[in-house]
């Protein structure tokens, strides 16, 4: 798993797959933002963080739930 900065918004990458993203504060907001694509459900899940660290969070740890419920396990990257 590997983060991909594209300014606007901070990509999860799986090999070329769009797993999730953060989103950092826009306008008066004071949150981050983050969806994931690829959960356990099928369905994205959103909701929002007071910090990058936990934005991220959030996305990393919903998608290992959606590897380890499909048996699968993360190779190389940073995660």
């Amino acid at each position: 798993m590997n983060w991909l900065d594209e300014n606007y918004r901070i990509v999860l990458m799986c090999g070329d797959v769009d797993v999730g993203a953060v989103y950092p504060p826009s306008g008066r907001a004071s949150v981050w933002r983050w969806r994931v694509w690829v959960t356990k459900s099928g369905h994205p899940a959103w909701g929002p963080e007071p910090t990058r660290r936990g934005a991220i969070g959030q996305v990393e740890a919903r998608f290992k739930t959606f590897l380890t419920a499909a048996g699968l396990a993360a190779i190389g990257g940073a995660a």
